[in-house]
């Protein structure tokens, strides 16, 4: 699951939205450890409402990070999470707007994504859970 932590991966975090689904590339996304992803909330705004709604409503929302290698070993996960929270201060939101800061941007949230199951999602195993 390092493809999480790769700037040179693309990141992907699908919510509901009503009936459909809404989804978007976030560079932001990390995995801090093997129970938490986050993300910031840095231009989302659909995202973010429908974060705070999946975290209300106990409902699930999809991560996918894909790094291709042409040649090599290319990588992708999706994971299934639970939203546990939304910071707005504390160690790990000041971490974050530090390092984004540094991209001339700023982070209004940060949010708290729980792993529930984790598919490949490339090669012969694609679809298969492996946690």
């Amino acid at each position: 699951m390092d493809v999480y932590n790769d700037p040179a991966a693309i990141k992907v975090l699908a919510t509901r939205s009503g009936e459909d689904l809404h989804v978007i590339p976030l560079g932001s996304m990390r995995v801090v450890d093997p129970n938490t992803i986050v993300c910031a909330t840095i231009f989302m705004h659909e995202a973010h409402e429908n974060l705070r709604k999946a975290a209300e409503n106990n409902e699930r929302v999809s991560t996918l990070a894909v790094k291709l290698a042409p040649g090599g070993q290319s990588q992708a996960y999706q994971v299934r999470c639970r939203v546990k929270a939304s910071m707005t201060s504390g160690p790990l939101f000041d971490s974050f707007k530090e390092n984004i800061k540094q991209r001339g941007m700023d982070v209004r949230a940060v949010w708290v994504l729980e792993p529930l199951e984790v598919l490949v999602q490339i090669g012969p195993n694609a679809g298969q859970k492996i946690a």
